[in-house]
């Protein structure tokens, strides 16, 4: 079965039972309060961390079933923060997504230069090229780092916080850059703080304290009530061009 699903993960650290399946296609955004364990169930189905109990499935296997190349081939991973390899070029850097899919000895061909370039340019990035990652600004390194992500042409993509650092605009041009690439069949799960931009994904899952409290589309999920529930009293939704809009009120 085609996608990327956690099933009855335990641990490590606070998860506690938590079923998430992410589909080909799909945009599927993490909410909830800091150490609710969002991070660590990326790390979890990312294949980062091992599960203490439950499992992690890959297109109908388990992770752990697919070799670490076919794993680079079909998922990708961009975590919340460094360390960056600031000593190389934007080129080099982004051309580190595509170790997948090299042969075995490592050649570039056609294909793995269309996809570095595709990828700079899909981000904004296409004029850093020649540039040392170290002399980017915060905003700047996470969209080359971005761009290295979606090198390896991933079926699944998974992303902490991928808009930190950046400035309103790119904020919305990366939300807008994960509608078009699960428009294109990838299968996003991205960890989100701005329940505002959670909105424009197709499904909203939330979590606190390990657990997966709610999941389903933005509407449903994004209530005013659950919501006062997570961050307090303060919380208010309106529904703006049939979409929740979340704001604090005073």
């Amino acid at each position: 079965m085609a996608g990327l699903e956690a099933k009855g993960v335990v641990g490590p650290y606070a998860l506690k039972g938590v079923d998430l399946r992410v589909a080909p296609g799909e945009w599927v955004a993490l909410l909830g309060p800091n150490g609710s364990g969002k991070s660590t169930l990326l790390r979890v189905m990312a294949g980062l961390l091992r599960p203490q109990g439950g499992v992690v499935l890959l297109e109908g296997r388990p992770l752990r079933a697919h070799g670490s190349y076919r794993r680079g081939q079909l998922l990708a991973y961009l975590p919340q923060g460094g360390p960056y390899p600031e000593g190389l070029l934007v080129e080099e850097v982004v051309r580190l997504g595509r170790i997948p899919h090299l042969g075995l000895f490592g050649r570039e061909g056609r294909e793995d230069r269309e996809a570095v370039a595709w990828a700079l340019e899909v981000v904004g990035a296409g004029g850093f090229q020649g540039r040392l990652l170290g002399t980017l600004s915060g905003g700047e390194r996470q969209r080359v780092l971005l761009a290295r992500a979606l090198a390896a042409r991933p079926r699944y993509l998974l992303l902490d916080e991928p808009t930190t650092f950046l400035d309103l605009e790119h904020q919305g041009g990366v939300v807008a850059l994960l509608r078009r690439l699960a428009a294109l069949g990838v299968g996003v799960l991205a960890v989100l703080h701005d329940p505002n931009q959670a909105a424009l994904a197709h499904r909203v899952a939330v979590m606190k304290g390990g657990r997966l409290l709610a999941e389903g589309r933005p509407e449903a999920v994004l209530q005013e009530a659950f919501l006062q529930s997570l961050y307090g009293p303060g919380v208010r939704v309106a529904h703006l061009m049939g979409r929740p809009h979340v704001y604090l009120d005073g």
